[in-house]
């Protein structure tokens, strides 16, 4: 990896390391989701800092390339992350569907108390 690209990807991981910080504190990320971003940071600060250690894994695991494995990396981080929020949206419908029933059955009842 060449120096000027390392430094990108330094540069690129610190500014994300800052906007979650910054999101966090302005409570626009919530901190049990922050702290996949955080270490996602992180990991992007590893990898920029020592580019050996990618290198290494990716042989290691038999990968043809390591730019192979930084893709395969950055898939599974994304699946991870989609899975996540598939959970999440499903909680969050069952939650509607709740508040949703209880509503009805508050309107019906104060409708009926009115018809009576």
């Amino acid at each position: 990896m060449g120096l000027k690209l390392q430094l990108v990807f330094i540069f690129a991981s610190l500014i994300t390391f800052v906007f979650v910080i910054k999101k966090i504190q302005k409570h626009g990320l919530n901190i049990d989701d922050a702290i996949m971003w955080i270490l996602w940071s992180i990991l992007l600060l590893i990898i920029s800092v020592f580019p050996q250690i990618p290198t290494w894994i990716s042989k290691q695991l038999g990968f043809m390339s390591t730019s192979n494995f930084i893709f395969c990396v950055f898939i599974f981080f994304l699946y991870i992350m989609l899975f996540t929020q598939t959970a999440q949206i499903s909680k969050l419908k069952e939650k509607q569907k709740d508040l949703i029933q209880k509503l009805s059955i508050k309107e019906y009842e104060s409708n009926k108390e009115k018809g009576e």
